[in-house]
């Protein structure tokens, strides 16, 4: 037994071991039999008695299905006689038929003329699909990809026209995601949507399981997102989870995987041969000083071959007719690609749903709690890794350097480092916790008129203790140095709401009206120690390090707060479902703004015309629907700190007087009672369409948005100012752009289904100005690139765009091998002057491109995803790639494609790379067992593969690389490389 479990340890599961396990698992239940089986055969018509192809036909509670041929019949295989069966066809009423051990069966299904009533969550509220008149894209949980998802954004890479959503460090475990909606509005505030979960405003992502979403719904234009106001400017997804349904029986569902990693692409530097050849062809007068003897690969020398990810959950469902509920927990850990990182989670949720008085009064309570335990990255490990002599040792066996610890020490270059050493002699560790519970009471008091309160609260802490040991490289003679960090944050929420929606005859009505109450509250504090006796106790003996009693340690804290309180109102109206009418007004104060402008209105109004349902269309029986949307609204940007409008004090020197030392303070910034929100008006127009009974359909977009009173700092005069800089509102960013939509289900006949989707998107944003008759601006440097280069790579000038890299166009090397750069004004000198717009990081079409496959019980589903005509500068041959920054560290390979560049690398057009790119990002192929048992209902195995290849002409690691902010594009040379994954899952519901 113990040699089993040796074999199936995590820490060793890895390469074969991974694949014997999946081979033998397939082996072992594969042979599944149908013992008893029953064999029903039946024709589907429609109410004109022709054939229905395509038809699901499902045994109920169970993933055995078929569909229809072409003549709409059918032919399936049964548990036994008394099984139920599931008809449903896009465009017609879904029915459940009993078997009643008939052997044949005769089915005629309805149109369904309410198609369009799927539910789409908007902004305090539902609607059906048909009645949406803004710019609104939803994406349900039997769409969402599998794999190894470790954030709900993961679910939507690829799949909403027009969101770029990017991890900028790659294949870190606990790396973040940033997402972009339409494009950059703002210089300096927030530009991620406002994310909000189950009602709760600004929820912690990190602490939802993603298995445990229903759907994500984002509200993209303005006329739909203007409701939340300030924070509304860059988009609102709407996440809702799973809860608890009143249906009086209970269910399990088991869900686990295990998933195994590899490196994508790594840097290609030189290996310990190539780097000797090098040497004896470049510098055989230095062959003492750069060949040390050892062969080594640092990058496996510090990373793991195979991370391992784990992942189970388990749900629980069920309730009566009054109450239901759902409980959830799963425990997460992904093991990372660079050694001592990882990511552990453990997240549980609870829902609990009452009904009372003939449904009436219902009461939602829901808790969620998360906690994670991680070792965290340090990305200037993976610097040292590309930069180190492949012939240097790991370890200095004759201990030449004691200061050391006995890791090889070359004291020679600026800023180098042997890595092992510093993976090894250091410690970072976080523990967080998240907890959001919140009580909603709803109360129909008349027919149509409902009242609803609900509250949350929500908590966050995060615990992070660093430890770097005498023997750290890059703190040789600090005896050791410790940190700690704490934060926590909270927010309460208190919204109360009426809501009344009526049809009389052909006039359709809802309306809402609201009060919203949010206060947030941060808290933080941060030390730092050293010189300490021993490094046996890590950072947990802070206090015991020299350095505090000698003032020479640090410490800070902080606490800050925040009020935001808002009326809110909306009126939908719809005339014969062919009218559609919306229009929304808030009115928000936010504690963040100056004192003349605390409040501010964000109205809305969109429209919709079904032209499907208009007497001229009756004949055009092929068009199921046609809606032309049109809308305008306007939102606000308020995520810019809490106390920008407030005149701060920060601590200055000290002065000695009368016998004493006094502490002194000096301005750190300059009240502004006139500042306020960015403010963006966003004009959207769209068209929905559905054909051929639901085989096609899709929406197309076009928007144009403007924002408004840019927040960003301006320089200045002291006097009258008490210091140099002012926050202020000046300038103005336009974004227009286009985004498809397409869905189509080419093939649907007998036991074989396909359906697609594709996402096309384009945007264009142009700044129009920074300066007024007050304030002026005539550029941003942005881009800096440090140490050898010291410079800014991108501006940003009024009437230019966003993302924009300025610097020379390359021409070549001279006959000494050095740079020639073109002098655009033929002065003979190369400097700023001759700078000119050399590429862009932003892209001209991103797009996403999803297909799945159910063939009988099997189903395959892949997922493209990537962008055209984007620009990124490729650090790492800025800093790698030339024989000039050799002096025994290494480069890569591709310098000797370009033996004649010897002169020091330039910034210019020659590192700013094309990086289009194609992306196999999820391949899943699943099987869906046929099971006779009467306690398990549904069992899944499948397998993915995530990251499978990148079609691109991009030299460097990865081609996506971050896009928000104001320097999109910047390949760092820390990047974290992205993994390759496979992985093993297995679904079991009871």
């Amino acid at each position: 037994m113990n040699a089993i479990l040796n074999f199936l340890s995590v820490e060793r599961l890895s390469g074969k071991r991974f694949w014997i396990i999946v081979v033998f698992f397939f082996i072992g239940v594969l042979p599944v039999c149908a013992a008893n089986a029953f064999v029903v055969t039946g024709e589907v018509i429609d109410a004109t008695n022709n054939p229905l192809p395509g038809v699901n036909v499902v045994e109920k509670g169970t993933a055995n299905g078929t569909i229809t041929d072409t003549e709409g019949k059918f032919e399936l295989t049964l548990k036994d006689g008394n099984a139920i069966l599931s008809f449903s066809y896009v465009g017609f009423i879904s029915q459940d038929i009993p078997v009643e051990n008939k052997q044949s069966l005769y089915v005629r299904m309805r149109e369904d003329v309410t198609q369009m009533d799927e539910i789409v969550v908007i902004g305090y509220g539902t609607t059906t699909k048909k009645e949406i008149t803004g710019s609104i894209s939803s994406l349900k949980s039997e769409n969402f990809v599998k794999g190894n998802i470790s954030n709900p954004m993961q679910l939507l890479q690829g799949q909403v026209a027009g969101m770029n959503i990017v991890k900028p460090n790659g294949g870190d475990p606990n790396g973040g995601f940033s997402v972009q909606l339409r494009g950059m509005t703002t210089l300096s505030g927030g530009a991620s949507p406002l994310v909000v979960i189950d009602g709760i405003i600004g929820g912690n992502l990190e602490s939802i399981n993603p298995e445990e979403i229903e759907s994500i719904d984002v509200l993209k234009d303005g006329s739909a997102a203007a409701i939340y106001g300030t924070r509304g400017t860059n988009g609102v997804i709407l996440i809702t989870t799973k809860r608890a349904k009143s249906e009086g029986k209970s269910s399990i569902e088991f869900s686990t995987y295990v998933a195994m990693q590899s490196v994508a692409k790594k840097l290609d530097v030189l290996t310990a041969d190539q780097f000797r050849s090098v040497i004896n062809d470049y510098y055989p007068t230095m062959k003492d000083q750069y060949d040390f003897g050892s062969s080594i690969d640092w990058f496996d020398e510090v990373t793991r071959k195979n991370p391992i990810s784990q992942y189970y959950n388990v749900a629980l469902s069920g309730g009566t007719n009054s109450l239901g509920y759902r409980a959830s927990l799963s425990y997460q850990n992904d093991q990372g690609l660079l050694d001592k990182t990882s990511n552990n989670k453990l997240r549980a949720k609870m829902s609990v749903n009452q009904r009372n008085f003939n449904d009436r009064l219902s009461i939602d309570y829901n808790l969620v709690y998360s906690k994670g335990k991680s070792q965290l990255a340090d990305n200037a490990i993976l610097q040292q890794v590309a930069r180190r002599n492949p012939t240097e040792p790991v370890y200095d066996v004759e201990n030449t350097t004691p200061i050391s610890g006995g890791y090889y020490y070359n004291p020679g270059p600026f800023q180098y480092f042997n890595p092992v050493a510093m993976v090894k002699e250091s410690t970072r560790e976080r523990e967080n916790w998240d907890v959001m519970g919140s009580m909603k009471v709803s109360l129909e008091i008349i027919e149509g008129l409902k009242a609803s309160v609900m509250g949350s609260v929500t908590q966050s802490s995060s615990n992070t203790g660093q430890y770097f040991s005498r023997y750290y490289p890059k703190d040789y003679g600090t005896n050791g140095s410790a940190e700690i960090s704490k934060s926590s944050s909270s927010s309460s929420l208190l919204e109360a709401s009426l809501d009344y929606r009526r049809t009389f005859k052909e006039h359709t009505i809802q309306a809402i009206a609201g009060y919203s109450y949010n206060k947030g509250e941060y808290e933080s504090s941060w030390s730092r120690n050293y010189l300490f006796d021993t490094d046996y106790f890590s950072y947990h003996n802070i206090g015991a390090g020299a350095a505090l009693t000698q003032g020479k340690a640090g410490m800070s804290s902080y606490k800050e707060e925040n009020k935001l309180i808002a009326f809110f109102g909306r009126v939908m109206y719809n005339y014969q479902e062919k009218y559609l009418l919306s229009a929304s007004v808030r009115y928000e104060g936010s504690s963040r703004f100056g004192a003349n402008n605390k409040w501010g209105t964000f109205p809305a109004i969109s429209g919709g015309w079904r032209i499907n349902k208009e007497h001229f269309m009756e004949d055009i029986k092929w068009i199921d629907d046609l809606k032309l949307r049109l809308g305008y609204g306007v939102t606000g940007n308020q995520e810019i700190g809490n106390y920008k409008s407030l005149q701060l004090l920060q601590k200055d020197r000290f002065f000695y007087y009368n016998d004493n030392w006094i502490s002194t303070y000096k301005p750190a910034s300059n009240p502004n009672p006139d500042l306020k929100w960015e403010r963006k008006g966003e004009f959207n127009v769209g068209l929905d369409f559905s054909v051929l009974n639901g085989r096609l359909g899709g929406t197309f977009d076009y928007y144009n948005r403007t924002t408004k009173d840019l927040l960003y700092w301006y320089t200045v005069p002291v006097p009258p100012n008490l210091y140099n800089q002012l926050f202020t509102n000046v300038g103005t960013i336009k974004n227009s752009g286009i985004e498809i939509t397409i869905n189509a289900t080419p093939v649907r006949i007998k036991d074989f289904l396909w359906n697609s989707v594709l996402t096309l998107s384009h945007n264009t944003n142009k700044l129009e100005k920074f300066s007024n008759k007050d304030y002026a601006m005539v550029q941003i440097r942005t881009g800096y690139i440090p140490e050898d280069f010291q410079q800014y790579t991108q501006r940003i000038v009024e009437g230019g765009t966003i993302g924009n890299f300025w610097g020379p166009k390359f021409l070549g090397v001279d006959e000494n091998g050095q740079n020639v750069l073109e002098d655009l004004n033929s002065d003979g000198v190369i400097n700023e002057e001759d700078y000119q717009i050399i590429g862009n990081a932003y892209p001209d079409i991103t797009f996403g491109f999803s297909n799945t496959f159910t063939y009988k019980n099997w189903d395959l589903s892949f997922l493209f995803r990537g962008a055209i005509g984007n620009d990124v500068l490729n650090v790492h041959r800025m800093y790698y790639e030339g024989f000039n920054y050799f002096g025994g560290k290494n480069i890569l390979t591709s310098t000797l494609d370009h033996p004649e560049y010897k002169g020091s690398a330039v910034f210019s057009d020659r590192f700013v790379e094309n990086a289009s790119y194609v992306k196999l990002d999820n391949l899943t192929i699943g099987y869906n067992f046929n099971l006779n048992t009467s306690w398990i209902s549904r069992l899944k195995l499948y397998l993915t593969a995530q990251n499978l290849f990148t079609i691109t002409g991009y030299k460097g690691i990865d081609p996506e690389v971050d896009l928000s902010g104001l320097e999109p594009g910047m390949d760092r040379y820390e990047y974290y490389p992205r993994t390759r994954t496979f992985l093993l899952g297995l679904n079991i519901n009871f």
